[in-house]
């Protein structure tokens, strides 16, 4: 009997999902973050939501109780004016996301598609760097210690895995560009570096969001109520759409030829 050969796994339907599932996660997130936290500022020094370090000072002296603690609650009490999670999960993963499958999905040639591709992750990596930014500036105003938490310890990690991953893109991909087989070799590595460092991102707002709802029900936020399930749902989105994003990357599009050198493989 003669073996067949297999029809690659076609992208476009993969696509159509991710981005329902973006649009999902979108407005997830700013549902959580407008209507259950209060909506997000620049600044988090409203006295009327914030236990100062004083407060805390005190509270130490009194119960001899670890700072750590009251500075959890300031953290709980103050989430709402953090642009953290919009920046992160819309601005970062998401617009990174699409700057990724843009490359396979868009019927355009593939001068504009490594414009449009570029041009995304540029928007991404700004993004991610100002969520990064709101983490400190929050941590710094409440008087809370920097890179405590596994989260902040990847997160770091992540963002400057994806600046040297666009760095070195915008070098030998777009300006001033390498030699034909500089980029061909260049190619697989730039496929797995940049898949591992957006699974890395993805991953890592998954144990966000798992944090963040700890500290919530911790100080009060029902572990069955509506704010609980709403985490959960974009969390699970989040994981979705990483899932797709990947997919979308390793299947075959109608408008992509299979033997293209400076393509990715189909599965």
């Amino acid at each position: 009997m003669g073996t067949q050969e297999r029809a690659p796994l076609k992208g476009k339907p993969l696509t159509y999902a991710a981005h329902v599932l973006a649009i999902a996660g979108s407005v997830m997130v700013l549902v959580w973050i407008l209507h259950f936290r209060g909506g997000v500022a620049w600044d988090s020094t409203d006295e009327a939501q914030l236990f100062n370090i004083n407060a805390c000072d005190l509270l130490y002296r009194i119960f001899d109780e670890d700072v750590t603690i009251c500075l959890k609650i300031v953290e709980y009490r103050s989430i709402h004016k953090q642009l953290h999670p919009v920046l992160t999960l819309i601005g970062f993963i998401i617009i990174g996301g699409e700057a990724t499958i843009s490359y396979k999905s868009l019927p355009l040639g593939k001068e504009q598609r490594k414009l449009i591709h570029m041009v995304l992750h540029t928007v991404a990596l700004i993004f991610g760097i100002l969520g990064i930014y709101t983490a400190f500036k929050f941590h710094d105003e409440a008087g809370i210690r920097n890179l405590y938490s596994l989260h902040s310890w990847l997160g770091l990690g992540a963002i400057v895995l994806y600046a040297i991953q666009w760095a070195y893109g915008f070098v030998v991909f777009f300006y001033p560009g390498g030699s034909p087989s500089l980029r061909a070799t260049s190619v697989p590595w730039h496929v797995i570096l940049g898949m591992f460092a957006y699974s890395l991102a993805v991953g890592n707002a998954i144990l966000g969001f798992l944090e963040k709802l700890v500290f919530l029900e911790t100080y009060g936020v029902s572990k069955v109520g509506p704010e609980a399930y709403l985490v959960n749902f974009t969390a699970i989105a989040t994981i979705l759409y990483g899932v797709f994003v990947i997919l979308v990357v390793y299947c075959q599009h109608e408008d992509q030829t299979p033997v293209d050198p400076n393509s990715y493989t189909a599965i």
